[in-house]
C-alpha cells in the first residue's frame, strides 16, 4: 500500500469485490432520486396544486394588490380632522383581540350607538384626550397594503357618533 492516498476495497486476490461494483451506479441514483425530490416542488403550480405536505403558501408568495383588510374600530376625533385610535383597554379590556371582537359584535347586533356613549364616557378627564370632542364607532374597508403601511384609508362607515363629555371623573 505504501504512499497510496487512494484506497480501494478489493479482494485478497487483487480483484473489486462483487458488492463495489454496485456502490457507484447506486449512489447515482440515489443522488438523482434525491435531487428530483427536492426540485420536484418547483414544477408545481403554487395556486393550483398547494397542499400538504409541500406548500408554497401562497398567501405569503404570492403578490396580492387587492388584498382587503376589513374592521370595525372606535376612533376620538378633534378640530382640524385630528383622529386618533382609541386603545383596547379604553374599549373592552387589556386585551386586543376582546376589544376587537367587543366592537364588532356592537356594530353587528346594532348597539354600535351605547358602545360609543361608554367609550366616550371613559375618555371624560383624561388629559390625552382633552382635544378630542368626538368618538365614532366605525366599519372601515381597506386596501390592506396600503392601510397597514402608510395609513391610507380607503371607505369608512361611521356606525355611531357621540360627543365626549367634559368635566372631570
Amino acid at each position: 500500500m505504501g504512499d497510496d492516498s487512494t484506497a480501494t476495497a478489493t479482494a485478497p486476490d487483487g480483484r473489486a469485490r462483487a458488492g463495489d461494483r454496485w456502490t457507484r451506479p447506486w449512489g447515482a441514483l440515489v443522488a438523482v432520486v434525491a435531487l428530483t425530490a427536492v426540485a420536484w416542488p418547483l414544477e408545481r403550480e403554487p395556486l393550483r396544486r398547494d397542499d400538504f405536505p409541500l406548500s408554497t403558501y401562497p398567501m405569503f408568495a404570492i403578490r396580492r394588490k387587492d388584498a382587503r383588510i376589513v374592521l370595525d374600530y372606535v376612533i376620538a376625533t378633534g378640530p382640524g380632522d385630528a383622529r386618533v385610535h382609541v386603545p383596547p383597554r379604553l374599549v373592552a379590556g387589556p386585551e386586543v383581540m376582546q376589544a376587537m371582537m367587543t366592537v364588532s359584535r356592537a356594530v353587528a347586533r346594532g348597539h354600535a350607538a351605547t358602545l360609543c356613549a361608554e367609550v366616550a364616557a371613559r375618555l371624560t378627564g383624561r388629559g390625552r384626550y382633552a382635544g378630542y370632542d368626538t368618538v365614532k364607532v366605525i366599519s372601515g374597508n381597506h386596501l390592506a397594503v396600503p392601510y397597514l403601511t402608510r395609513g391610507e384609508r380607503g371607505r369608512e362607515t361611521v356606525r355611531a357618533s357621540c360627543p365626549i363629555p367634559r368635566g372631570d371623573r
